[in-house]
Order: C-alpha cells, then sequence, then structure tokens
C-alpha cells in the first residue's frame, strides 16, 4: 500500500497526475499540500496547508510517513510578477517540498520540470528548473524521475487568458501534425504528461538513480 504526496496538485499537470495516481488500487492515502485546502471528491486525498517555501511547515502537514512525493508546481515570471517570485516558486518551492518528503521517508521522487531545463541556461526559467532538478537529485532519494515535457496542450483546460500560449500550441499542434506529434518539440497534453508521472510515481515504470524522460519518450503514456 503506498501513501503519496504531491504538491501542485490543482494546476493542469497536476489534476490529470492526481486522477491517474487514483486509479492505482495500491494507492490508500494522497497528502495534497498547497496554499489553500480543496476538496478533491476523493476520500484518500487529504488536503493540506502549508507555506511552500518552509520544508519544516510542509512536513508538519505531511504529518506522517510518506513514500512517494510528486512534484507539479510552476508558474511562470509574467504570472509571478518578478524573477524572484517566480524562483521563489519554481526553485525553492519545489526544493522545500523534496526536502519534507525526504524527511518523512519517502524514497521516490518525481518532478515535472521542461524541455531544455539546465542549470547552465541563460534563460531565467530554464536556469531555475534545471537548478530544482539539481538540488532534487542530490537530496538522496532512492530514485527521482525528472519528466521534461515540451509545451504543454492544457486542451482549453487553463482558467487564465495566456493568448499568445494558446496561438503558440494551435500553431504547434498544426506543424507537427505534418512533422509528427510525437517529436520532441511538439506539444505534449496535460493527460499525457500526469499518466507518465503516474506511471513513474506509482505504476511500476521507475528505476533506481535520477533518470531524465525527455519530452519525445512521453507520448507513448498518452494517445496523442
Amino acid at each position: 500500500m503506498t501513501v503519496l504526496a504531491i504538491a501542485g496538485a490543482t494546476g493542469v499537470v497536476g489534476r490529470k497526475a492526481l486522477a491517474a495516481i487514483l486509479e492505482t488500487p495500491t494507492v490508500t492515502r494522497v497528502i495534497a499540500v498547497g496554499r489553500r485546502e480543496v476538496d478533491f471528491g476523493d476520500a484518500r486525498v487529504a488536503s493540506r496547508v502549508a507555506v511552500l517555501q518552509d520544508a519544516h511547515a510542509i512536513a508538519e502537514a505531511l504529518g506522517g510517513p510518506v513514500e512517494v512525493g510528486v512534484c507539479s508546481l510552476g508558474t511562470t515570471r509574467a504570472k509571478a510578477g518578478s524573477a524572484e517570485a517566480f524562483r521563489a516558486v519554481d526553485l525553492h518551492a519545489v526544493v522545500r517540498f523534496a526536502e519534507a518528503c525526504r524527511a518523512r521517508g519517502a524514497t521516490r521522487f518525481v518532478l515535472v520540470s521542461s524541455l531544455g531545463a539546465s542549470a547552465k541556461s541563460a534563460a531565467l526559467y530554464l536556469r531555475t528548473k534545471g537548478e530544482a532538478e539539481d538540488a532534487v537529485a542530490a537530496l538522496g532519494f532512492d530514485d527521482v524521475t525528472i519528466v521534461r515535457p515540451s509545451v504543454i496542450d492544457d486542451e482549453g483546460a487553463r482558467d487564465e487568458n495566456r493568448l499568445g500560449e494558446k496561438i503558440g500550441i494551435a500553431l504547434g499542434r498544426a506543424v507537427f501534425a505534418v512533422l509528427g506529434r510525437q517529436r520532441r518539440y511538439a506539444p505534449v497534453t496535460a493527460e499525457t504528461i500526469g499518466r507518465a508521472v503516474a506511471a513513474f510515481a506509482v505504476g511500476g515504470a521507475s528505476t533506481p538513480g535520477v533518470a531524465v524522460v525527455e519530452s519525445e519518450e512521453l507520448h507513448a503514456f498518452g494517445a496523442d
């Protein structure tokens, strides 16, 4: 039986990941940590509120032992309002959550990152994602799976008005319908990413050590 902790469960990928995780019969309890309490509509899911930049507060919210941690936290600089606010979520909150999971005994961690993530990147977004990957990988989990999707196709699920992103997704769909929908830079649906996350978290797809799953590999987990 598996007890799992997740951060980012209200996001477009997190919702899909949680739904896929709950399809696994061995999952008996999920602790969803966030900034507000949410009713996920399943008795197995406990919603806990914590300051996501405070590992001790997150560990307190988790309460008892967990076996697996899943993190799909993420924002953009534009939405966060500044580079510092962006890094507070995509780096500091991610690492603090992973630290809390490790402190509660988790041996497995799955992180949703981004195609092109690298701590050496000149781009703020990709550099921050890469720094988060490196920090999580260094925490001593038995296995860490880093999922690096290309553009996330939310299939209209996001509430925010992201006109540029919507245009980019539409163009990506059209271009890669010709070039091949399973190419590295092709958009990947949130459903596909969520199913991949569940497979690595509780479905037996993970392997010991640190594994990076690039975008083109994710399509095998979905029907897009």
